[in-house]
């Protein structure tokens, strides 16, 4: 479980980074941005914490949210595709860690 703890605090510290401090938006957005991208990421980090399978089931739907959101951003965004890049190989490590947590379990 370390491993996916581990990249879902790396994906929770750099949303809050990029959320709260380098995007330009008023303080009611960034609080909004920050929660509606940062829960998610508690919410699972809770069922991942006590090694409950069902928390590693839960990050690979929030990698694929994170996934999506990180293209969007890449794509679109020429002053930030940094951050989307960065998004990217996190939300794909996140699922790469959730996958080889459970098939170990599996066995």
């Amino acid at each position: 479980r370390a491993p996916v703890l581990s990249v879902l605090c790396a994906l929770f510290v750099w949303l809050a980074i990029w959320l709260g401090v380098l995007t330009v938006a008023t303080p009611a957005q960034h609080v909004l941005w920050l929660a509606l991208a940062l829960l998610p990421i508690l919410i699972v980090a809770w069922p991942v914490w006590r090694d409950r399978k069902g928390g590693y089931a839960w990050c690979g739907f929030l990698s694929l949210g994170s996934l999506a959101q990180g293209i969007t951003v890449t794509w679109t965004g020429a002053a930030h595709t940094y951050a989307g890049a960065i998004e990217i190989f996190l939300s794909i490590l996140l699922f790469a860690t959730a996958s080889s947590v459970l098939r170990a379990r599996r066995r």
